[in-house]
């Protein structure tokens, strides 16, 4: 291990050990479940570890917290649109079983997208679903949200600009 291995790793663990206390009472109070509070700080440390300034965090408290709080979110999310693929599972007339990879899969996916639009503004996003995922051409798009084509095309550039920024700060 180098020398500077050792001191992330030593940075590490104190920060565990002088924050640890503090977020879990926290995540505890906002979750009421001691498993969920263990799951979503194990989540937090873990992102800190990956993150690629950890040695200029100025105020780990914070960031903690606010790591957290995304963690949260993503969460509420997921669950969120896991319960709608599988009400729009249950109203559809399907002909063929599907399984239970293939929902997880379907999901998981559906996860991707929601993060990746994220942070667009809803037609920006909307145009993105109508033509990649529903095949609309621009201009039916443009009809439907009453704007013109011009605009959607816009919303397109854009839309796979910050999906390429998105990913691309990902990796």
């Amino acid at each position: 291990m180098t020398a500077n291995q050792q001191i992330i790793t030593h940075y590490i663990a104190e920060l565990y050990k002088a924050h640890y206390g503090w977020l879990y009472g926290w995540l505890y109070k906002k979750l009421g479940s001691a498993e969920n509070a263990e799951d979503v700080l194990q989540d937090t440390f873990t992102k800190l570890i990956r993150s690629q300034r950890l040695l200029d965090i100025q105020q780990p408290k914070a960031y903690l917290t606010t790591t957290a709080k995304r963690i949260l979110i993503d969460r509420a999310r997921h669950k969120k649109i896991e319960q709608s693929y599988l009400e729009y599972l249950a109203q559809q007339n399907l002909t063929y079983d599907i399984s239970p990879e293939q929902t997880v899969l379907a999901i998981d996916i559906l996860n991707q997208l929601a993060w990746v639009l994220d942070g667009l503004a809803e037609r920006q996003q909307l145009a993105f679903l109508m033509h990649y995922i529903d095949g609309l051409s621009l201009v039916d798009i443009a009809t439907r949200l009453k704007v013109t084509s011009r605009t959607i095309h816009y919303d397109l550039v854009k839309t796979l600009s910050h999906c390429y920024c998105v990913l691309k700060s990902d990796l």
